[in-house]
């Protein structure tokens, strides 16, 4: 008997230093949007050649062009507003104004 395994391609391909610098500087003004778009397009191309060369008949841009998990959920509904909630701390990891 032959057991088969079943596996998705979902979620984020870690982005690179390089598309991460350039988002926090395009988002403080310093680098142009052309730019930023030039070095985003190139983290896609990368993206897509590395699934390709893994053999993945389905490919996706990686999510390189998403801000937050839920960003393109949010851009495309209206109604949504901030309420306010306990802040989630990750493992153990202390709140800005507190120092050690």
């Amino acid at each position: 008997m032959t057991t088969i395994f079943r596996a998705e391609t979902i979620g984020s391909l870690l982005r690179p230093a390089r598309l991460q610098e350039a988002r926090n500087a395009w988002m403080k003004g310093s680098l142009p949007t052309h730019e930023f778009k030039q070095i985003e397009d190139g983290a896609v191309n990368d993206a897509i050649a590395l699934q390709e060369q893994a053999g993945l008949n389905v490919v996706t841009d990686g999510e390189m062009r998403r801000l937050i998990f839920t960003g393109t959920l949010t851009e495309a509904i209206d109604g949504l507003s901030s309420i306010p909630t306990p802040t989630w701390r990750w493992h153990g990891e202390k709140p800005e104004d507190e120092t050690d």
